[in-house]
C-alpha cells in the first residue's frame, strides 16, 4: 500500500474488507486518496472551494472599489431605472466564455492518453450542470485605457454594497442546506489570464478525475467522491479562467449561480431585447463616484445635474487620472 495512505489510516481501525478495497486500487489512486485528506497536497489546494476561494476570490478586503466601464446613456439608464442588468455567460463578449476552460481540460486529458470511453465520460460529466449563471464584469482599476473602450464612463461601486444586495435577493436563508430551483449563490472572482498557472490548476485536477474514473468500480464510494470534487472544481475554473490575449481587462466579476429548474430550465429575473438577465437594484449609496474620460470632459456639469435629478445626491462626477 502506498506509504502515505498508510498514514492517513492508521488509526482508523478499518475493517479488514475495506483494506483489501483500498488495496485493490492501483497505485496512483491510493495516492490520491491520501491527497484528498491532505490539506498541503496540490490536489486538496487545488480542488477545495475555500482553497480555490482563498486564490481567486475577489473580496472587498482587498477590492473595496470596483469600476464598471460604460457610456453615458447606459449610466442615466441606470440611475433612471435603479437597477443594473446582469448577464447569463452565454452573452458575454467573449464567446469562449466557460468553454474555454473545458477545452483546456479536454486537451489534458487527450496528452494525458485518456481513452475515448474517459473523453465520453467527462463530456457526459460536464454537459448536465445543475446550475446556470450570471456575470457582473468589473475592475478594480479605476483607470484602465483597455476598458475605456467600452465607453467613457467608469461606475464606482462598494464591492461589498453589491454582494450584500445580490445576496439579499438570490441566495436563502438555508443555502447551507439545499438550494431550491431559482435560488441562488453569490462571490466575487478574480479573473486568471496566465495560462501557466490555469495549466497547473486544470491539470492537478483532470489528473485527479482521471485516477478516479479508472478506479471507480474497485472504490465506488470514494472515487465518485473525488470525480464530484473534481467537476465543482472545474466549474469554479470556468467562471474564471479567460484568455490571456485579454488580460488588460483586469477583471473582477461577481458571479451569481442559481439552481436550475427539474426541467433544466434556467430561471432568470426576466428577459431584456430577448436575453435572460439577473437584476441589482440600485440605490443612492451604492455608487459613490462617476469618473468621466477627457472626451467628456466639457459635460462634467450636466452630467453632475443628471445624475443628482434620479437622486443620486451624494454621488460626485469627476474627471478621471488618465492624462489624456
Amino acid at each position: 500500500m502506498d506509504q502515505k495512505l498508510s498514514q492517513v489510516i492508521k488509526n482508523d481501525n478499518i475493517p479488514p474488507e475495506m483494506m483489501d478495497m483500498l488495496e485493490s486500487l492501483d497505485n496512483n489512486a491510493q495516492r490520491l486518496l491520501a491527497d484528498h485528506y491532505d490539506e498541503n497536497s496540490n490536489y486538496f489546494r487545488r480542488a477545495q472551494p475555500a482553497k480555490i476561494a482563498e486564490r481567486f476570490g475577489g473580496f472587498p478586503d482587498k477590492h473595496p472599489l470596483l469600476y464598471h466601464y460604460t457610456n453615458l446613456n447606459s449610466l442615466e439608464a441606470i440611475l433612471s431605472s435603479r437597477s443594473f442588468f446582469i448577464g447569463r455567460y452565454t452573452d458575454m463578449n467573449d464567446k469562449s466564455e466557460k468553454q474555454y476552460t473545458y477545452d483546456l481540460c479536454k486537451s489534458a486529458l487527450k496528452e494525458a492518453g485518456a481513452s475515448n470511453k474517459e473523453l465520453q465520460e467527462f463530456n457526459n460529466d460536464i454537459s448536465n450542470p445543475i446550475f446556470d449563471y450570471y456575470l457582473m464584469s468589473l475592475t478594480d482599476n479605476k483607470n484602465s485605457e483597455a476598458l475605456s473602450r467600452y465607453g467613457d464612463i467608469a461606475i464606482q461601486f462598494k464591492n461589498q454594497s453589491i454582494q450584500d444586495h445580490l445576496a439579499i435577493k438570490h441566495t436563502p436563508s438555508y443555502f447551507y442546506k439545499r438550494l431550491d430551483p431559482g435560488d441562488g449563490l453569490v462571490y466575487p472572482l478574480k479573473v486568471l489570464y496566465d495560462k501557466k498557472e490555469q495549466l497547473e490548476y486544470v491539470n492537478t485536477v483532470m489528473k485527479a478525475w482521471s485516477i478516479a474514473f479508472r478506479n471507480k468500480d474497485r472504490d465506488p464510494n470514494d472515487m465518485s467522491q473525488i470525480k464530484n470534487e473534481s467537476l465543482k472544481a472545474l466549474e469554479l475554473y470556468s467562471q474564471c479562467f479567460k484568455n490571456s490575449l485579454l488580460y488588460q481587462e483586469e477583471e473582477i466579476r461577481f458571479v451569481v449561480i442559481k439552481r436550475l429548474s427539474q426541467e433544466q430550465h434556467i430561471m432568470p429575473d426576466l428577459y431584456f431585447n430577448g436575453k435572460p438577465k439577473i437584476k441589482l437594484d440600485i440605490e443612492p449609496n451604492m455608487i459613490d463616484t462617476v469618473i468621466v474620460s477627457h472626451k467628456l470632459e466639457g459635460k462634467i456639469s450636466s452630467i453632475q445635474k443628471m445624475v443628482q435629478s434620479y437622486g443620486f445626491n451624494n454621488t460626485e462626477v469627476k474627471l478621471t487620472d488618465l492624462l489624456y
